[in-house]
Order: structure tokens, then sequence, then C-alpha cells
């Protein structure tokens, strides 16, 4: 059962900000859930609450919500004020929101368009070909023979479009759910094999930047010690070059009290942004700004490889249209001109 997190973390906050506690926000959404599975999943978080867990512990137990939200909430119930911290998280959870509408909205073109070419390759290479087989079993050898050849080659081509789609479809549904899976472990297995596929790399790697210092900013910003966000950031990011940097950082926090700005996490200008800055309220407030500068190159980087993708789907769908017409229309031109050149014959003979 999926729980909308955005909406039980709204709910919880007007319940905290209202001056009650956490338990009793859960006791809300139990009875304004919708449906009973809902309702039962409620309840269990209640539960666990009552019986010593924390919030974050409670989410996943049963597995609701993404690693980073769980990690951020985790964080916030270390000493800060959680109120602070949960409207951080909503204002985390609805920047990822927007991003995803804003992206969806350039997918619903290209899925159309691969979900009618495959249709109509399924409607070719399983019912067309076969039913012009059949029909042309009724007539002479030479016009079997012929439609026989014509209909091997629309096979060919047939299979060509086949492989293709699904080579396109595959590289498109891999950056969709490497980017907005519910699922955790598909989600991580989909962003391994985008991050070694070309275009659809630089698009995570902006992604996960984008995500983030999203959840650096607001972390920092909502009180959380600096170290403490490394942390839960190593243990976040899924992207090993960015792990391996922040664990450098944090190295050299603990041990030489420097903040080390690598290439890998930050460009010159990020780099700029973030000497001189002394307080953590401030990093938060420039990792904030870097995690929008992310998210525009993500969104113009996903726009153009959606762009690609449009093109190429329309391209395949118009190829199988022809393969229709070339099945369908031009087996009949062949029956009836290979009838015609029979009867020629015959009448010549």
């Amino acid at each position: 059962m999926k729980i909308n997190i955005y909406t039980m973390l709204k709910t919880l906050f007007f319940t905290i900000q209202s001056g009650k506690n956490i338990s009793s926000g859960m006791k809300l959404l139990a009875k304004s859930a919708k449906t009973k599975k809902e309702r039962k999943i409620y309840i269990k978080i209640y539960d666990d609450i009552k019986d010593g867990h924390s919030l974050s512990q409670a989410l996943s137990k049963h597995k609701i919500g993404s690693l980073d939200t769980i990690q951020f909430i985790s964080m916030a119930e270390k000493g800060v004020s959680f109120r602070i911290a949960l409207e951080k998280i909503i204002h985390y959870l609805e920047v990822k929101d927007e991003f995803e509408r804003q992206a969806n909205d350039k997918t619903s073109l290209p899925t159309i368009y691969f979900s009618v070419a495959t249709l109509v390759v399924i409607g070719v290479k399983f019912f067309a070909v076969p039913y012009q087989i059949t029909k042309a079993d009724s007539y002479n050898q030479v016009v079997k023979d012929l439609v026989a050849d014509h209909l091997y080659i629309a096979q060919i081509m047939t299979d060509i479009l086949f492989f293709s789609l699904l080579f396109f479809a595959a590289y498109f549904a891999i950056l969709l759910i490497s980017l907005f899976s519910q699922s955790r472990m598909i989600q991580n297995i989909s962003k391994q094999i985008a991050l070694m596929l070309p275009l659809t790399s630089a698009i995570v790697m902006k992604f996960e930047k984008f995500m983030l210092f999203s959840m650096l900013g607001e972390m920092l910003q909502s009180g959380i010690s600096y170290k403490k966000v490394i942390t839960s950031a190593i243990e976040t990011t899924t992207v090993k070059k960015f792990r391996k940097a922040l664990q450098s950082t944090l190295d050299n926090i603990k041990y030489n009290g420097k903040l080390v700005l690598h290439s890998h996490l930050y460009d010159n200008i990020e780099k700029e942004l973030l000497t001189g800055v002394g307080s953590s309220h401030q990093i938060g407030a420039v990792m904030i700004e870097i995690s929008d500068r992310a998210r525009t190159d993500a969104l113009r980087l996903s726009t153009s490889f959606f762009r690609i993708v449009t093109l190429v789907s329309i391209f395949l769908l118009s190829f199988a249209v022809f393969i229709e017409f070339y099945t369908v229309i031009l087996t009949q031109i062949i029956i009836q001109k290979g009838m015609i050149d029979a009867a020629r014959t015959g009448a010549f003979n």
C-alpha cells in the first residue's frame, strides 16, 4: 500500500504546530484515511511510536518514503526543533515533486508514440503477416512465391522495428525509473545502469546533485550540525563519486577542521559562493542555491533527452505505419499483379 509521505508529513506538521504530538497526528491520519489498508498502516505506525520507536524507524520499518526523506527525518529527531525540521522536509518534498511534474510533462508524447508503434508491430507480426500468408495459399504457386518473398521482407522490417523499439524504450524507461521509481531497489539498479550510459549519466548526476544539495541545505537551515548532515548525505547518495567526495570532506572536517570543496561536487562558481561563508545556516542557503542550479541543469538536459526520444519515437511510429502499409496494402497489389501476370501468361500460351 503506497502512502503519500507528503500528505502524511503535512498533517503531522499542522498537528505539532497546533501544540499536539506526533501520536495525535497519527491518530488523525488513521481517522481520515480513505481506505482500510491505509488506516491499518497508520495504526501500525502509531503503535510503533507508542512502543518507543522514532518516526523515522517506523517509516523505515513499513517502507514508507524514500531513503533521503527518512534520513532527513532521522537527523531532525536528534536534538533540533522537529517542527522547523519538518517544515524544511515538506519544502524539500515540494521541490522534488515540482521537478517530477515538470519532467513528466515532457514524457507523455514519447510514451504514446512508443505504445502505438508497439501495437502496430504486434499487429503486423502476429496477425497481418500470418493472415496474408494464409490468404495467399488459395492462389497459384507463382502468386504464393511473390507473396512469400514480399512478406519475408516485411518480417525483417518488423524485427528491425521491434528491436529498435525495445532499445529506445528501454533507454527511456531506465532514465524514468532511475529518477522517479518508488521502489528503492529498482531505482538503485536503474540508476547504476543509467550512470554507465551516454546522455542519461549526465542527467542522473545533475538530478542526484539537485536532490543531495537540496537535502543538505534544508537540513543545515533547520539546525542540524554539518557533520551529521554530511554523514546522512553519505548514507543516502548512491553515486560513488559523490559518496567518496563527501567522505573525504567529512574526514577533513574531523581531522583538519577544514571544508574541502571537491570538483566532483562543486564547479568553480559554486566554490566561489562557498568561499568565506561562515555559519551552517549560511552554508545551507548557498547549498540550496547550488541545488537550484543543478535542478535547472537537470531539467535542461532531460528536456533535450526527451526531445531526442520524442523525435526517435515519431520516426519509429512512421516506420511502423509504413510496415503496416507494406504488409497489408502492397501485398494485395502484389497478389493482383501476380494473378494478372499469370492470366496473361496463360493467354499467350
